[in-house]
C-alpha cells in the first residue's frame, strides 16, 4: 500500500475497524450507482438552498444528470432537501453557517491529502457544530461514535480553530426520507482522543506489511471484497460449521444450548453480509464477462406494463374511443403520509382527521438486548396453556 494512498472520510468505519481493507478493495472497480448519483443531487440542491441560490421547489419536474445517470427533480426530493437546510438552519440560529467546506484532516492522522466535504459547519461560541446530510434510506445512521463525522469535525477544528476557543463538538446526522436526526455532543478532548485512533489505524494501514483484518457488521456492510476477505470466511465457517448442510440444521438448531444459540445468533447478520458479497462478485464477473463455473447470468422477471406515450394514449381513449373520464382513470386517496405533508402547516386541519388514522403493530423481530426498543413480554405456550385451566 502506498504511503501517500488518501484515506477517505466515508470509509474511515472500515479503514479503522479493519486496516487491511483498504488493500483487499484496491483491485476492485468504483460501485458508484443511482442511489449515490441521486445522493449527489440532493447535496447539490441543499448546498445550493442554503446559500440563498435557488428553492429547490421551483426546480421541479427539472432534469439533472450526474455521474452519467439522468434524475428529474420529483416534490419529494425538493420537500426533503427544504426539510434538511430547515434543520440547519435552527442549528445556525445565531452562529456563522459555513456550507460544503473542505476540511483537511491531514494533520490528524499524518497522511497528506486526506480530506473531506462537510455538508454544514456552524461556528457558534465555543461549539463547534457539524451537520451531515445523508439522503439514503437503507440504512439508519446514527452521529454517536460516526467515524466520518468525527474525521469531518477533526478537519474542521484543524481548519477553523483559528476563530474561537472550541470546548466542546456536536455532530448531526440528518436523513429525511427516515425522519431520522442523529445528535452527538462530546468534548473536544474526546475528539482529539478519537483523532489519536485514527492516526494508529492509519499508520497500520499504509505501514505494516501485513495490515489487521477484522469481520465486523459494520465495516463488511458495504466492503467491496466481502467474497474474497479470509476473516470473513473464517468468521463465517466458524459460524457455521458443523451445520453446512440442511440436513444438519434439522438436526443439529434444537440440540444447541442458551450460549451457543446466542453467539450463533451475534453472528448472523456477518453471514448474511457475506452471502450477499458472495452473490454480488459473482454477478460482478458475469457481467464483465469473466466465467464463473456452474453459473450463467439469465434475463429477469419483466417489469411491470406502462404505457410508453401515456398523452398519445389518452387522446385515443378520448377521442378515437370516446371512452368517459370514469372509465379512464383511477382515483386513489392520498395517505396519511401524503396527508400530513399537506396538512402540516395547519395544526387544527390535521387533528381532524389524526384520529382516523390506524396503523397495524408491527411483527416481533429479534434484536441485540442493547437495542433501545423495551422487550416485547411474550408468555411462553405453556404458561398460556396453565392460565386457561386455572
Amino acid at each position: 500500500m502506498s504511503a501517500h494512498a488518501r484515506l477517505s472520510p466515508s470509509g474511515a468505519h472500515r479503514w479503522m475497524r479493519c486496516p487491511g481493507s483498504v488493500a483487499l478493495e484496491a483491485p476492485f472497480p468504483d460501485n458508484s450507482n443511482r442511489y449515490s448519483a441521486e445522493g449527489t443531487l440532493a447535496h447539490d440542491l441543499a448546498a445550493h438552498f442554503l446559500q440563498g441560490a435557488v428553492d429547490p421547489h421551483t426546480l421541479v419536474g427539472t432534469g439533472a444528470t450526474v455521474d452519467g445517470f439522468d434524475f428529474t427533480i420529483s416534490k419529494e426530493m425538493a420537500a426533503f432537501v427544504v426539510d434538511y437546510a430547515k434543520l440547519v438552519r435552527e442549528y445556525a440560529e445565531g452562529g456563522m453557517l459555513l456550507v460544503e467546506k473542505r476540511v483537511d484532516f491531514s494533520p490528524v492522522i499524518d497522511v497528506p491529502e486526506s480530506f473531506g466535504t462537510s455538508d454544514a459547519i456552524i461556528i457558534k461560541g465555543d461549539e463547534l457544530i457539524v451537520v451531515d446530510l445523508k439522503y439514503g434510506m437503507g440504512v439508519k445512521v446514527d452521529a454517536t461514535d460516526n467515524e466520518q463525522l468525527q474525521l469531518y469535525a477533526l478537519g474542521a477544528l484543524n481548519d477553523f480553530g483559528i476563530l474561537a476557543d472550541f470546548a466542546m463538538v456536536t455532530m448531526v446526522i440528518h436523513q429525511p426520507r427516515l425522519n431520522h436526526v442523529s445528535e452527538w455532543t462530546v468534548p473536544v478532548e474526546v475528539l482529539r482522543a478519537f483523532g489519536e485512533d485514527a492516526r494508529l489505524s492509519a499508520v497500520e494501514v499504509l505501514h505494516h506489511e501485513a495490515p489487521r483484518l477484522e469481520a465486523g457488521e459494520k465495516q463488511c456492510r458495504f466492503c467491496k471484497a466481502k467474497a474474497t476477505c479470509p476473516a470473513l470466511n473464517d468468521s463465517v465457517s466458524l459460524a457455521t460449521a458443523g451445520v453446512a448442510t440442511v440436513a444438519d440444521f434439522a438436526e443439529f438448531l434444537p440440540t444447541l444450548v442458551e450460549d451457543e444459540l446466542s453467539t450463533a445468533m451475534s453472528r448472523v447478520e456477518l453471514v448474511e453480509q457475506w452471502c450477499k458479497g458472495i452473490r454480488a462478485e459473482v454477478e460482478r464477473r458475469l457481467l464483465a464477462g469473466t466465467p464463473v463455473e456452474g453459473y450463467k447470468l439469465v434475463a429477469g422477471r419483466k417489469g411491470n406494463r406502462a404505457w410508453s406515450d401515456p398523452s398519445e394514449v389518452e387522446q385515443i381513449l378520448k377521442k378515437s374511443f370516446r371512452l368517459r373520464d370514469d372509465d379512464m382513470y383511477e382515483q386513489v386517496l392520498i395517505s396519511p403520509t401524503a396527508a400530513e405533508k399537506l396538512l402540516k402547516d395547519t395544526p387544527k386541519r390535521w387533528a381532524r382527521v389524526q384520529d382516523l388514522i390506524q396503523r397495524g403493530e408491527g411483527k416481533p423481530s429479534v434484536a441485540p438486548a442493547t437495542d433501545k426498543r423495551p422487550a416485547l413480554a411474550i408468555a411462553s405456550v405453556a404458561d398460556e396453556f396453565r392460565a386457561l385451566l386455572n
